[in-house]
Formats: C-alpha cells, sequence, structure tokens
C-alpha cells in the first residue's frame, strides 16, 4: 500500500464530492482502506479528524458563494450536502465564530481551510510523515539499558535491542508512569567518533530508584518539535534507516528553514503501544530546540 497515494486519493475524492453528502464509510471504500485506520491515520497526522476536514472544506468552499453569488443560504447548504439551512447556520457559527449572513453583509477576515497539500506529506516503504508539531515538555524521568552503537553496525541493531528491553526486561522496573508508553532516548553526542547511545526505556517517577544493570536519566524542560510517523505495521518491524531518511528529509524541509536549532545531543523516540495493531503504529521523534540566533 502506497500511503501517500492512498492519501492523495481520499482528498482528491473529497474536493470532487464537496457538493454531495460525503461520509466516511463513501471515502474508505473509495480508497480501498478500512475506515478505522483511515480515520486513525489521518487525525494522527493533521490533528483533526477527516470527517471535520470533510466539514470545514465544504464550509470554506461555500464561502465564495456567500459573497459572490446572490444564492439563497438554505441553497447554498443543500448545495454542499446538509440536510436543513439550519445545520449549515450552526456549523458555519461553529467553524469561523459568525453566521453566514453576517459574513455576506459585512467585511472581515476568517480562518479558512484549504485543500491538504499532498508535498507536504513523506512516505518511504509503509509509512507516512507531516508537517512536524511543537511542544513543551516539563522535565521527567526516564529508567532504561544503555547500549553503545557503532554506525557500522547497521540499523537493526537500535530495534533488537528496543524489543528485548520492553518484552524481557522493563517489568524489573518497579516505579513506571506507564510500562505500555515505550522511549527510545539517543544520545548523539559521539556521533562524530562513528557511535551513539541508545536506551531503550520507560517513564519513571523516580529516576534514582534503577534496577541492577539499568541506568536513570533526568530530561530536562525543553520546548521540543515532533514528527509523528504513522505506519501499517507493528512496532516491533520499525526500520531505523527509513525513519532516519525521513527524519533527515524533513529536518531539511522544515527546521533548518525555520530559524530554530537544536538544543541538545539527544532525541527519543515514543510509541504508546495502548494504540498500536497488528498493522498499525504511530511513533513521535522528539528533537529539542531553541529558536536561531
Amino acid at each position: 500500500m502506497d500511503l501517500k497515494e492512498t492519501i492523495a486519493v481520499c482528498i482528491r475524492y473529497i474536493e470532487d464530492n464537496l457538493y454531495k453528502k460525503i461520509t466516511l464509510d463513501d471515502i474508505a471504500t473509495f480508497c480501498g482502506m478500512s475506515k478505522y485506520h483511515l480515520h486513525r491515520m489521518f487525525k494522527s497526522l493533521t490533528g483533526e479528524s477527516l470527517m471535520e476536514y470533510v466539514q470545514s472544506r465544504k464550509l470554506s468552499s461555500s464561502i465564495s458563494e456567500l459573497k459572490d453569488t446572490n444564492k439563497r443560504i438554505i441553497d447554498i447548504a443543500m448545495d454542499y450536502g446538509f440536510d436543513y439551512e439550519q445545520s449549515f447556520i450552526r456549523a458555519f457559527r461553529k467553524k469561523f465564530g459568525f453566521t453566514p449572513l453576517k459574513v455576506r453583509s459585512e467585511p472581515m477576515s476568517l480562518v479558512i481551510q484549504e485543500k491538504l497539500n499532498i508535498d507536504d506529506i513523506m512516505s518511504v516503504n509503509n509509512s507516512v510523515i507531516y508537517k512536524p508539531s511543537f511542544m513543551f515538555k516539563q522535565k521527567f524521568g526516564l529508567v532504561g539499558v544503555k547500549h553503545k552503537i557503532m554506525s557500522k553496525s547497521g540499523d537493526r541493531v537500535a530495534n533488537f535491542y528496543g524489543r528485548e528491553f520492553f518484552y524481557n526486561e522493563k517489568q524489573r522496573i518497579i516505579n513506571p508512569v506507564d510500562p505500555q508508553v515505550y522511549f527510545g532516548y539517543t544520545d548523539w553526542s559521539d556521533n562524530d567518533k562513528g557511535c551513539i547511545y541508545y536506551m531503550p526505556s520507560i517513564q519513571v517517577h523516580d529516576y534514582r530508584q534503577v534496577p541492577e544493570g539499568m541506568e536513570g536519566i533526568l530530561i530536562p524542560a525543553h520546548k521540543y518539535v515532533v514528527f509523528r510517523f504513522v505506519g501499517f505495521f507493528r512496532p516491533d518491524d520499525i526500520n531505523g534507516r527509513q525513519v532516519g531518511r525521513l527524519l533527515v528529509h524533513m529536518y531539511s524541509k522544515w527546521i533548518f528553514k525555520s530559524g530554530y536549532k537544536f538544543a541538545d545531543t539527544f532525541r527519543f523516540e515514543y510509541i504508546d503501544t495502548n494504540l498500536s495493531k497488528d498493522n498499525y503504529c504511530e511513533l513521535d521523534i522528539y528533537q529539542p530546540i531553541v529558536d536561531g540566533d
């Protein structure tokens, strides 16, 4: 499955049917994907549900007809697949803060929903990533097993260490916040020496309570840029090289052009396995950043 092309087909279908009533079942059937996966993937990437996006596109498109034609509001509502004039008016006011009549009669500026730009989506081997989000996170503690990985070791080594920790080691940690949430902490301060330090871990209430053979670290408070990957495979099958290729692309496309710079020599992966299935996973990459000079 080419996920980027699937999303492109989804967006084209919505644009071609703005003047019709559209359901999630309709879109999923047309795209050849289960509605669960389509809904989950779209919301994970964009932050809004697919049907919220559909309605936002319909309402945004209707503005030109409100401003540039003399059509009755009830006719515009029916044209865009609303069953009743009042349901259109309520949705319009909720979206924009004004009634259609007020927008038609008074000059004002509105934040509208344009068509999603497919060029903003990157895909590699059954995984996709959209624009980054930004988050401030307070300090927190991790406990895990730290490994030194040489660059020549390949991209499966971290994956192996992560599986070993998650299935066989983490149960020894006595004060977890949520044992089903995996953190893959990467320290790349020695990257110029041909190695990184990778620590599969979980968040804990007290990072000083450390089982034998493990380490505890305190992550300082930071502002982060967050890249979310959505993949149609198990978290166990995440390929580090594929993720790395996407990261390099997104760094060059978004971060290095954004005026931000890296704030520290670490990043971490975040996987909530409560959301994972045999053929679906989400992985977030958190990179500390500061405003550039």
